[in-house]
């Protein structure tokens, strides 16, 4: 299974290049034009490369499962942020070129006098900068994220639409039709991919909503959502995943919000989400009653350990709210009488605050689980691991033969914790690619 994942990777890896690069390619393949300059097909090849990559940017962010099942959602997403900046550098830099070659083409740059398509390549820049701009500093302006993807998604339709309008007016490198049917491939790619992740799909989500059975108060200010289908079957993930959650609107609304499932994927009775009070939208979780109708998009991540059968031994390392997909695969080891090895590292702040504190000691029963707490501010007389969890404690309670067995570590928190911790791991010689992280920065 392990193996399939891998080239399925590679096989979209593949096919995302050969689709990146295949205008460049056609630049190339010819005609060619004796005297024409060099750096202006280097502009131009900068555009296309550019431009392509910005088209399938809809289709990297539209949660096609089968691309996003062998990479796992936050390394798409993280990708679709990086290489949109390398897009714009890239796009950008067509006119730079143009007006280093030639410097009559600044006049192009006055939309009251320029030709048609020039006034659509100004604009499409002028979008490209907002666009990039708005996701780049979006935290710092303290733009509150729904209000922000839906109109990334709108500015980013008209940029893409006036590119295309600008590159088949242009028709210096579009006037034969075997070189224009790769842009109106392009084209057909966009609006298909725009209509399915703006219609279709919404109106799926729509048809099957889930019903709210009970809200629960955890520790921590945490708040356990009990949830079952409407109509139909419930769904079926792998612990660890997590689903785009949306309440009190539709699913045409972009006011989702991604949390982990908790609950064991063998029972099939009900589902359920712990939230963290942390927002204005996690703050309203509690005020959900029983009864109300609530939409749900997924499961999403490959951080799970459906691909890992044969693993000897398990690490678990949750800091704070990250505990809620290990509860998902506590419990679900649990309701397979699975007796692997577990090491559970939970991180926190406080004592009180520890989730599920009395289910994770309940489950030691069930499970062949060690459990190690690490607490930041430890009470009067604590006995435990306090402060932060580093490289000496990992090496106490964590068997030297472990580093060199099949071993797998799941690590879910805040960032920093994260960043630590994986370098403590490596230090006490844990190979990278058995850690395995779970971040959702992308929100």
């Amino acid at each position: 299974m392990k193996t399939r994942s891998h080239w399925t990777a590679l096989f979209w890896t593949a096919l995302y290049f050969i689709l990146v690069l295949s205008p460049l390619i056609i630049l190339l393949a010819g005609p060619k034009y004796s005297g024409r300059p060099a750096l202006l097909d280097l502009s131009i090849s900068m555009a296309f490369i550019g431009l392509a990559i910005m088209a399938l940017q809809f289709v990297n962010s539209a949660r096609l499962k089968f691309i996003y099942k062998p990479f796992g959602a936050d390394i798409i997403y993280h990708f679709h942020r990086q290489i949109g900046i390398a897009a714009f550098f890239m796009v950008f830099a067509h006119p730079i070129l143009l007006f280093i070659l030639d410097q009559r083409y600044l006049r192009l740059l006055n939309i009251i006098d320029a030709p048609w398509r020039a006034r659509f390549g100004v604009f499409s820049l002028l979008l490209l900068i907002g666009v990039v701009w708005l996701a780049e500093f979006r935290q710092k302006l303290k733009i509150p994220y729904a209000f922000w993807k839906l109109w990334h998604g709108i500015l980013a339709t008209f940029m893409i639409g006036s590119a295309l309008v600008h590159i088949f007016q242009a028709g210096n490198y579009t006037d034969l039709p075997w070189k224009q049917v790769l842009w109106i491939g392009y084209s057909i790619l966009f609006l298909l991919t725009l209509s399915f992740t703006r219609i279709i799909y919404p109106l799926k989500l729509m048809a099957n909503p889930y019903i709210v059975q009970n809200i629960k108060p955890e520790r921590g200010e945490v708040w356990t959502v009990q949830l079952k289908p409407a109509y139909g079957n419930m769904m079926d993930f792998s612990p660890g995943q997590f689903v785009w959650f949306t309440a009190w609107k539709t699913p045409f609304s972009d006011t989702e919000h991604p949390f982990s499932l908790s609950s064991s994927a063998v029972r099939k009775d009900f589902l359920e989400m712990s939230i963290k009070n942390v927002g204005p939208f996690t703050s309203k979780i509690k005020s959900l009653k029983s009864g109300d109708k609530v939409f749900i998009d997924g499961p999403y991540g490959s951080f799970n350990i459906g691909h890992y059968y044969q693993t000897k031994n398990f690490v678990f390392i949750p800091g704070g709210i990250g505990i809620t997909p290990i509860m998902s695969m506590l419990r679900s080891m649990a309701d397979w009488g699975d007796q692997r090895p577990v090491k559970l590292f939970y991180c926190n702040q406080t004592w009180d605050a520890v989730t599920f504190r009395e289910e994770i000691q309940e489950l030691s029963k069930r499970l062949n689980l060690e459990v190690i707490y690490i607490i930041e501010r430890p009470p009067e007389g604590w006995k435990g691991e306090s402060e932060f969890l580093n490289a000496s404690i990992l090496k106490k309670y964590l068997p030297a033969e472990w580093a060199i067995n099949d071993t797998q570590i799941f690590l879910c928190g805040p960032t920093p914790m994260m960043n630590a911790v994986e370098k403590a791991l490596q230090v006490i010689g844990f190979e990278e690619s058995a850690v395995h992280s779970e971040r959702y920065a992308f929100v």
